[in-house]
Parts: C-alpha cells; sequence; structure tokens
C-alpha cells in the first residue's frame, strides 16, 4: 500500500472510531521519537482528529504502554494529558508556535 492510500485509511480509521491500540501507538511514537519536521508533523495530524472527535463528544481509546491496556478519553482535558505524556510538543493547534526543534 503506498503513502496517501496508507494517509487516507488511518485517517479514516481514527476518524471513525477513534482508537490507538498498542500497534499504532508504537507507530505514532516510532515517528515522534525520530524527530524529524515531517514525521512530527505526521503525528500531529493523527492527534487532531483525535482531538476533533472528543471536541465533538465523541470517545477516543488510548493504549497506555505503562499499563499495556487501553484506557478511554471521555473529555479534552484527559486527551491532551495523554498528548503531553507521550508525545510532549506536539501542536494539536497548526497555528501554534512550534518551539519542538532548537534548529534554524
Amino acid at each position: 500500500m503506498d503513502a496517501p492510500t496508507y494517509n487516507q485509511e488511518l485517517d479514516a480509521y481514527l476518524s471513525s472510531t477513534g482508537v490507538v491500540d498498542a500497534t499504532l501507538y508504537a507507530k505514532l511514537a516510532e515517528a515522534y521519537a525520530y524527530d524529524a519536521a515531517s514525521s512530527v508533523g505526521w503525528v500531529e495530524a493523527k492527534l487532531r482528529i483525535l482531538a476533533a472527535r472528543v471536541k465533538r463528544g465523541d470517545l477516543v481509546t488510548l493504549y497506555e504502554p505503562t499499563t499495556q491496556q487501553a484506557t478511554a478519553a471521555t473529555s479534552e482535558g484527559a486527551f491532551v494529558v495523554w498528548v503531553k505524556k507521550h508525545f510532549p510538543g506536539a501542536r494539536l493547534d497548526p497555528r501554534q508556535p512550534n518551539n519542538r526543534w532548537s534548529g534554524p
């Protein structure tokens, strides 16, 4: 499967289910740890899809690697706490300044 198709399918999956399981969490964490603008931007785009679900009042189920369990984020606050814990510096609002990188 090519990258554009994969991203379209992943976006649709996240939008309709709101589920980040262990496998998807590992992909997000790996991309975020790579620390390149494109990979971090990819993670941020997926997190924004989940944030939109939470704002609509839809359930989001998030993998918690410390317990190896899924947890439900039923509020924006709970979702933001999870994001800050696992993806510190990620911008859920693309208008926020990007302070993640110290380089030019």
